[in-house]
């Protein structure tokens, strides 16, 4: 399983360079997707952790 924060880490990076507007479309397009599937991932590991502390308090 990847890091949370290695993918925060390239999230932030492709946010960086999306905002700077100096991507080709089709660069833009493909920095856009790869930003999509790192946001899922790290919402799901941010659920799962929130799924743990959920069950510990509740013991």
């Amino acid at each position: 399983m990847e890091k949370f924060e290695d993918l925060l880490k390239e999230l932030n990076e492709i946010v960086a360079e999306l905002e700077k507007g100096e991507l080709s479309l089709d660069e833009s397009i493909e920095k856009y997707k790869r930003g999509i599937e790192l946001s899922s991932k790290c919402k799901k590991q941010l659920e799962d952790a929130k799924e743990i502390i959920v069950k510990k308090v509740e013991e």
